[in-house]
């Protein structure tokens, strides 16, 4: 568990000792930052028969593992227990109303019913309000605990009715100390590119940041010689960092990071601060046009996206 979370995870056992628990959590912050690790340690705490001390420490509790609710947990099988997400990117109104009456029922085996909406920002306007009359007035020993990493995209009657935890996370230097002693960071990670809270994925998964480390290749090699675009567009239609990869390398262009980094021979394009703050004014609007519009259609935006880097190049080539 991140070091970042210990104090949430202080005051959320406090308040299950006391039988204080809001019947609603809200766990908000940026990818990577711990918000489903939070939840999980939770809902497994919730379920658990015999809660233990976490660490030693009496105000840290968590989950036996061996008892049969947790055996349950771990199989996924805990009747007391539902995950919601979202699927066809939207959470519609029958998996609220599934989750509001399973939430009317009463615990087979322990104390609390416990329901996890994971992407909460992509429920459809009339599952937000079917969620919303059960947070007016919950059941008894009931907990509804939703992540997003896009609290602007929920309702403000919703967020209003949560206890909200915005996950926060060191920043620069701090982080990336705190995630090299938990031996997060593999040392070759450790580069000037990433030290913003946006690049969390990157630095706690190798897997992910291999695949970024590929993009990267990739990206640049469109830009500079025009090449594999079928190859970037389906990464981009893929990969759900792509769009985030694509504005990070683009601004670490700007700051003349990647450049002397890359190392190409052939002859490069200019990519001067004015051609490069235009390839990133593109990339922002198309990431609004996709989180604005959940229903929108992802394969032509993208399309549209990379035929507008393409024309912002072509310019560029015009104009050496």
């Amino acid at each position: 568990m991140q070091p970042w979370l210990r104090s949430y995870q202080q005051l959320l056992s406090l308040q299950y000792s006391n039988q204080q628990l809001p019947h609603a959590i809200l766990i908000n912050g940026v990818a990577g930052a711990g918000k489903s690790l939070l939840a999980q340690w939770l809902m497994h705490l919730l379920n658990c028969q015999q809660p233990i001390s976490q660490d030693n420490q009496v105000n840290k509790l968590q989950a036996c593992g061996q008892c049969k609710t947790c055996l349950l947990m771990h199989s996924n099988t805990l009747p007391d227990h539902l995950n919601l997400q979202a699927e066809k990117n939207s959470l519609g109104i029958d998996e609220i109303r599934h989750a509001n009456d399973f939430l009317h029922k009463t615990a087979q085996f322990g104390m609390y019913k416990t329901v996890l909406i994971t992407h909460a920002e992509t429920m459809t306007p009339a599952a937000a309000n079917a969620l919303l009359k059960t947070l007016e007035e919950p059941t008894d020993y009931s907990v509804i605990v939703l992540i997003t990493a896009d609290i602007e995209a929920l309702l403000p009657t919703i967020v209003s009715r949560c206890r909200v935890f915005h996950i926060q996370p060191d920043v620069g230097e701090r982080l990336l100390d705190n995630l090299q002693q938990q031996g997060k960071v593999n040392s070759n990670n450790l580069t000037k590119c990433f030290v913003n809270l946006t690049q969390l994925p990157e630095l706690t998964d190798d897997k992910v940041y291999e695949l970024f480390e590929g993009f990267k290749r990739l990206y640049l090699n469109y830009l500079y010689y025009q090449q594999d675009e079928a190859l970037l567009l389906q990464q981009v239609l893929d990969n759900k960092h792509a769009l985030r990869w694509l504005e990070q390398i683009t601004v670490n262009l700007q700051r003349d990071q990647l450049i002397k980094a890359a190392n190409l021979q052939a002859e490069k394009i200019v990519l001067d601060t004015h051609v490069l703050n235009k390839l990133y004014k593109v990339i922002v609007n198309g990431d609004k046009v996709i989180k604005a519009y959940t229903q929108s259609n992802k394969q032509f935006v993208c399309q549209q996206l990379i035929m507008s880097i393409s024309q912002v190049i072509e310019q560029a080539q015009i104009g050496k």
